[in-house]
């Protein structure tokens, strides 16, 4: 539904000084300025009848919208109809929005309160409703909410055709319209600082949401230190488990030991089968063996006995050999055992946990501290670089190892 403008006041005075405070539509002023009294009289009646039909039907319509509002409202044992279709459904069917019905609704109901209070004082209730009515839809809201003063709703309502083109009729106008913006600028104002309080409420929420889950992470993380703290002094009162990891090429050293030690007893059984065999040519009178069968096993004598000479050197520098790498197995197994059953002890960090923490950086620099811990650091480094340049593996079975450190210690 198109509203009705109110015109220029510098361009309403010829159409207005006969005829009243008739809305006329902003593109037409020009047209009606140009016209003559009597043309002007005619176009004035179309006009009253055009703002007549306008305002009745909107009365109407506010009135429709509020009776078919009321029916919404008390479903009473009828509910069932109402599960899917409601006041707006049902305003949106007839192509208007529920905020134009409300605002139609608002109008019918100042209306009937203004006839209302007329017939209540004897007053001319159609003066004051046409006083209304002329008014912009703005103003008509602001009066119908309360937003207007008492005094100046009622010189409003009560001013006759000749006061409404009077400079008191005009103030009371630019008050009206001032006091609106006022109240829009209050109001705009007042949501402003409610978004800024709910903003606010949202931001210290959210702190405080963030300082809880920071307080829980800490309360975390001390009893997580406290748990490995407790870890670390059970550690501290037990005696660590000795680890004995037994050379890389233990196996290979085995394996070739066992050849040789085989080879040689091969050795032996053939020398020892030739001897007998050289004795028995030597010594029989059938002469079934000649001079060159003698001869033959003699440089075969020779041969196994260099053989055997060689192997038995071999199987003793085998055997020393792999005493040294079991020597030095169980020495730095020992070593190591002791350096870190000893180290609990005599390096007790979280004994001055405490004392540290009272302490700044600057005054832990002048203590030893951080020349003990590169010292602890360069030892460390020292231990990986060696067992890693022994690419130590281990693999086997080492209970011959373990059985003969149990012997020699």
């Amino acid at each position: 539904m198109q509203g009705l403008k109110k015109s220029d006041d510098a361009r309403q005075t010829k159409l207005y000084q006969r005829f009243g405070n008739l809305p006329v539509p902003e593109d037409l002023v020009d047209f009606y300025q140009h016209l003559d009294p009597a043309d002007l009289v005619e176009f004035v009646q179309v006009e009253s009848e055009y703002v007549n039909v306008i305002q009745g039907t909107r009365l109407q319509l506010g009135r429709v919208y509020r009776a078919a509002k009321k029916l919404f409202a008390h479903a009473g044992s009828r509910s069932d109809l109402h599960e899917t279709m409601t006041f707006e459904k049902w305003v949106r069917a007839h192509g208007q929005s529920k905020q134009t019905a409300l605002r139609l609704i608002t109008l019918a109901d100042q209306v009937d309160l203004i006839q209302a209070q007329a017939l209540d004082t004897h007053d001319d209730g159609r003066l004051m409703v046409e006083n209304y009515l002329t008014l912009s839809q703005s103003d008509q809201m602001a009066i119908a909410d309360g937003k207007v003063d008492e005094k100046v709703v009622g010189m409003l309502l009560h001013a006759t055709p000749d006061m409404r083109q009077s400079p008191i009729w005009k103030g009371m106008l630019k008050e009206l319209h001032q006091s609106r913006q006022a109240i829009e600028a209050q109001k705009k104002q007042l949501q402003n600082q409610t978004d800024q309080i709910q903003q606010l409420t949202q931001r210290n929420s959210d702190l405080e949401r963030s300082r809880s889950d920071f307080t829980d992470q800490l309360s975390a993380e001390k009893e997580e230190k406290r748990h490995l703290q407790l870890q670390l002094a059970e550690a501290q009162a037990q005696e660590p488990e000795p680890v004995e990891v037994p050379p890389a090429d233990y196996d290979e050293l085995k394996e070739r030991r066992v050849e040789l030690e085989a080879q040689l007893k091969d050795t032996e059984q053939t020398l020892e089968e030739v001897k007998k065999e050289l004795h028995e040519a030597q010594n029989t009178s059938t002469g079934s063996y000649s001079q060159e069968d003698i001869d033959d096993l003699q440089a075969q004598l020779a041969e196994l006995t260099q053989q055997n000479q060689a192997l038995t050197k071999q199987v003793k520098a085998q055997a020393a050999h792999e005493d040294s790498r079991q020597k030095a197995f169980q020495t730095v197994s020992a070593r190591s055992t002791d350096m870190l059953s000893a180290l609990p002890r005599t390096l007790d960090v979280m004994a001055l946990a405490g004392d540290i923490e009272q302490l700044t950086d600057k005054e832990l620099q002048q203590t030893d501290l951080p020349a003990l811990a590169n010292a602890l650091e360069d030892k460390a480094n020292q231990l990986r670089k060696l067992m890693h340049e022994s690419q130590r593996v281990v693999e086997g079975d080492f209970s011959e190892i373990k059985g003969k450190g149990d012997d020699g210690a």
